[in-house]
């Protein structure tokens, strides 16, 4: 079932929206609800062959399908926006999960704070950073190591500094 609805969602092409999203997923699914674990399967194929941008939308199809959101679901989706260097989808997708109350642990932000990190985005990982400090998410010595290596390929000598100490 779920090759035949990866090629079906693949095929859409990368700038399909959420209408057209939905509509495959109704079509091919009915009223069945994807389990996560196919749901994180599905997701992390199509992060590999389509794109970032089109995997938030499906993973919003998801949601408004039955899908419950979780951490698990949702690693999968930022590490796929992660994966493609895609630091903005990665963002909402941490957004969108944190409104939805999922509980995202430190894995799933040090998740994004690399993607702002191979994209340059030394600004938001350090925005990320006090994020996580506000909804009491722990940071580790990888999300300062992110953090920091962020800055330095900003050229933030005097940020990452201030994060050392």
């Amino acid at each position: 079932m779920e090759d035949r609805l990866f090629e079906e969602l693949a095929s859409l092409g990368r700038d399909a929206g959420l209408d057209q999203i939905g509509t495959t997923l109704r079509q091919h699914l009915g009223s069945k609800v994807l389990n996560s674990h196919t749901a994180a399967k599905l997701l992390s194929k199509l992060g590999s062959s389509t794109g970032a941008p089109y995997i938030v939308n499906v993973l919003e199809c998801l949601s408004r399908h039955g899908l419950e959101p979780n951490s698990y679901i949702a690693s999968v989706a930022i590490s796929a926006c992660r994966r493609r260097n895609e630091w903005v989808s990665a963002i909402v997708t941490l957004e969108r999960m944190v409104a939805s109350h999922v509980d995202l642990g430190t894995k799933a932000w040090n998740e994004v704070v690399s993607a702002c990190r191979k994209s340059g985005e030394w600004t938001s990982a350090l925005a990320l950073l006090s994020q996580m400090a506000v909804v009491r998410v722990e940071l580790d010595t990888i999300t300062y190591n992110l953090a920091v290596s962020a800055c330095e390929k900003g050229g933030e000598w005097s940020k990452a500094l201030s994060l050392l100490s």
